[in-house]
């Protein structure tokens, strides 16, 4: 609420997934709901009715179900909340009202296996049905509530990091020589789903990834791809993650080394990488320099010789979306952003070698009074 008071906006009314988890608390499956949010803290979400008994446990908004279709007509989503909004709208006064709405790029995680996405339909629904508002981006101020989790919001991702942790409690047993990825990537997801770690969460999703070999260097890219390699003995073997409960995501990395001890080459690796991680988490703390903390890690690392081979930022905001290297706080080399209570994001120091193999270990972490507080400590 007090963000968006600054924002000198009477309401914010979003439709994203994430944006509507994070002023309601609750998560949609489908994407089809609405939420209505005003400076004075009223919160209303129009959503399809079948939800309506996930988010009313989840939730604290006012929920008004609507139909997104019916066997009365053939419509589609917009046009069934065209009702509903208007008289939302006029209930709240909001006819002539400044209303933040998103309009910027983003990275959104899925919800379900298809997701509706109004893109500009919304706004011009909004437009029709109040003309005399003005409309504006509300996006910079989401992520600025998004950065900082509540105590709510903290005890979620920590769940879902328990549950993550699931999956590579058997990591090491399930890699071994001979076996492709595919098969270490799907046994480890099996452990995670299941886990009875997710009793009480209403939808616990996961994707876990193994990459080995060369392959392992490939993974400073955006995003982690299993292949049908087989493993070999002495192989770098990556297993990353990105699992959530109830729409708060995590990012986990963990590397193995499969069938033999590590080489000289791995264990210095191993030992710079860790050097590094403990470099990074000792800078945490509110009011530093999201600089300082990438700063600290990269410099151990080039201490180490490992500079050129640590690819990437030291660091991106997790919860909302799990692999966005622009949520805030961005714990890069060059980055504005100022550690403040309750950010949460990952610190994955990491060294690649193209031909040969790739090394990271990525915890999440939050900024908590002594430091930071890592969620991932297994």
């Amino acid at each position: 609420m007090e963000v968006v008071a600054r924002s000198h906006q009477d309401a914010i009314i979003c439709s994203s997934p994430s944006a509507v988890l994070l002023l309601t608390g609750y998560w949609p499956v489908i994407g089809a709901s609405v939420v209505v949010f005003t400076a004075d803290g009223e919160v209303h979400v129009v959503l399809p009715e079948d939800e309506v008994d996930l988010a009313g446990r989840t939730s604290g908004a006012s929920l008004i179900p609507y139909q997104p279709s019916t066997l009365v007509a053939l419509t589609s989503p917009i046009e069934a909340l065209a009702n509903p909004l208007r008289l939302l709208l006029a209930k709240l006064g909001l006819g002539k009202a400044a209303i933040g709405i998103e309009v910027d790029e983003g990275m959104q995680p899925f919800s379900y296996a298809s997701c509706v996405h109004f893109r500009s339909s919304l706004a011009d629904l909004l437009q029709q049905l109040a003309p005399e508002a003005h409309y504006e981006s509300c996006d910079a101020a989401l992520e600025q509530m998004e950065a900082r989790k509540t105590a709510k919001e903290l005890e979620s991702i920590r769940r879902a990091s328990d549950i993550a942790a699931a999956g590579f409690e058997h990591a090491a047993e399930t890699i071994q020589v001979g076996r492709r990825e595919a098969e270490v990537a799907a046994a480890v997801q099996a452990a995670f789903q299941a886990s009875t770690k997710a009793q009480g969460v209403e939808r616990s999703y996961g994707f876990f990834f193994c990459m080995s070999g060369p392959n392992t260097a490939t993974a400073s890219a955006a995003y982690a791809r299993t292949r049908q390699r087989q493993i070999e003995a002495g192989d770098l073997v990556m297993i990353h993650a990105n699992t959530c409960a109830d729409g708060y995501w995590t990012d986990i990395t963990r590397t193995y080394v499969a069938g033999v001890a590590p080489s000289d080459r791995q264990a210095a690796m191993r030992s710079a990488i860790f050097e590094a991680r403990k470099a990074a988490l000792e800078a945490i703390g509110a009011g530093v320099p999201a600089c300082d903390v990438d700063r600290a890690a990269r410099d151990v690392m080039r201490a180490h010789s490992f500079g050129e081979a640590f690819k990437h930022s030291t660091g991106h905001g997790v919860g909302f979306a799990a692999a966005n290297a622009n949520a805030l706080p961005r714990i890069h080399p060059h980055s504005p952003d100022v550690l403040e209570g309750g950010m949460t994001f990952n610190v994955e120091p990491a060294a690649y070698f193209d031909g040969y193999g790739g090394m990271r270990h990525c915890d999440v972490v939050t900024v908590t009074s002594e430091g930071a507080t890592v969620f991932t400590d297994f």
